[in-house]
């Protein structure tokens, strides 16, 4: 991992927010404690089971590895290191038992490894350990990229698992591009490049000329979907949809990484966010789908969704933001600048954020507007920062096991994962009172 930058993004809440982070991180200390926890009989996910998987970014062990790694970059001398060491076995232990299903940054082994990368104190610890993952993530690539090739040349359109920040290539691409320097890991990532250049060449279907990124009908992710878009669709957020690659390829082109056709790519998608941006009464707007009939024929009106990391206008505007950064385009900054103050214009209960959470909820948009409040210097974005850590200090609840509860059912679900779980709440915290820049957030693509 690349050394950090010095980070200057003090506001009037950071010291609260570094308290309660540190409050989080020693309930979280415990990994059976925690695993247990999460797994408690009647601590059921509304998707069915209990919401914690040993080995995953999103649920798991590398969750609360990441939390206790940065501590131990803010506090070196504190134990911290120590702390994620007991984590890392207990996610060795679940490696060891049920392996990991894919290579993906929130759901496989790419989640895994940048959890033990993060933890190695730069590449000086678990140097065995990240080989073999590296090795195995590497292999992965490469075959599934022939597969999604192979796939292309009989159906029209893909799933969005095959391309995403979650589920696909991008996530993995991420973890990747820490390793650039890395001949293997290198080649890997060139591979995915090159596939999402090639996910912006225009198809035909139904006669029409559509974007690469074209969701069939039976690639939509609920059976709602299937019946709403009918005819396909095209995805909107930045955790399943065009603006993940959007990002990647904008973060690796600022790392010197770049492959042929990527600028023109970065173009196409940038033209094609802009030109489905939506005017509401306090600005712009991203909607978390275009309908193929809307994309053919602009037909129907483009519906606002929640302001969130996930799916909305937040992800939207800083993946602009990113790349008009890497091309050195003011445009596109001022479209990402433009899109964050809408969100701010906007009533908060118009966000239609779930709780304090980072995927769906407060957290997520708190961490990329402190994004934005440091790449841009505007001090009207530290009072951004300030109004959404307020929000969040208000979800803390000091008799629940891990101190935040996803409000995804009435009554809340704890969860320890990153993507909605204390974990991403404490490291969102910290956030606020670093001395250098983070690098835990680097999984979700805003970074």
């Amino acid at each position: 991992m690349e050394a950090a930058k010095d980070w200057v993004c003090t506001t009037a809440n950071s010291e609260l927010a570094a308290s309660l982070s540190l409050e989080l991180a020693k309930r979280l200390k415990d990994p059976a404690r925690v695993k247990q926890i999460v797994t408690a009989p009647g601590n059921i996910s509304m998707l069915g089971g209990h919401p914690w998987d040993d080995v995953a970014l999103a649920a798991g062990y590398p969750g609360t590895i990441l939390l206790f790694t940065q501590w131990d970059r803010q506090a070196p001398d504190e134990g911290w290191d120590l702390v994620a060491h007991s984590h890392l076995l207990a996610l060795q232990e679940g490696l060891r038992q049920k392996g990991c299903p894919n290579i993906s940054m929130f759901c496989g082994l790419a989640g895994a490894a940048f959890a033990v990368m993060s933890a190695s104190r730069k590449g000086t610890r678990y140097t065995g350990f990240m080989a073999e993952l590296n090795e195995r993530i590497a292999d992965g690539v490469l075959d599934m990229v022939k597969d999604f090739r192979q796939s292309a040349e009989t159906e029209r359109g893909v799933s969005p698992t095959f391309y995403d920040v979650i589920m696909g290539l991008t996530g993995t691409g991420r973890y990747l591009l820490e390793w650039k320097h890395n001949d293997k890991a290198a080649s890997a990532l060139t591979a995915i490049l090159e596939y999402l250049v090639e996910l912006t060449y225009p198809i035909e279907v139904n006669g029409y000329s559509v974007p690469g990124w074209y969701v069939p009908q039976k690639y939509q992710f609920t059976d709602q979907d299937k019946v709403n878009f009918p005819n396909g669709s095209f995805n909107c957020g930045l955790a399943h949809g065009i603006p993940g690659p959007f990002a990647l390829m904008s973060l690796a082109l600022q790392k010197g990484v770049e492959v042929k056709d990527q600028r023109t790519a970065m173009r196409r998608i940038a033209q094609w966010l802009m030109d489905h941006a939506a005017m509401g009464e306090h600005g712009h707007f991203w909607p978390s789908v275009i309908s193929f009939e809307q994309e053919t024929a602009q037909e129907g009106e483009l519906q606002r969704t929640r302001d969130a990391w996930c799916y909305g206008s937040a992800g939207v505007a800083r993946s602009l933001f990113l790349a008009g950064r890497a091309l050195g385009d003011e445009l596109l900054c001022r479209w990402g600048v433009r899109g964050f103050d809408s969100i701010f214009a906007r009533p908060e209960e118009q966000w239609r954020l779930d709780g304090p959470t980072f995927c769906h909820g407060h957290c997520g948009l708190l961490q990329m507007t402190l994004r934005m409040a440091q790449d841009t210097g505007e001090e009207r974005f530290k009072g951004y920062v300030d109004r959404l850590s307020d929000i969040v200090f208000q979800y803390y609840e000091p008799d629940s096991p891990l101190g935040f509860r996803d409000l995804e059912i009435t009554q809340g679900i704890e969860k320890a994962g990153l993507l909605d779980g204390t974990p991403g709440i404490a490291l969102t915290l910290l956030s606020l009172s670093l001395r250098t820049e983070p690098t835990w957030d680097y999984p979700f693509l805003i970074a």
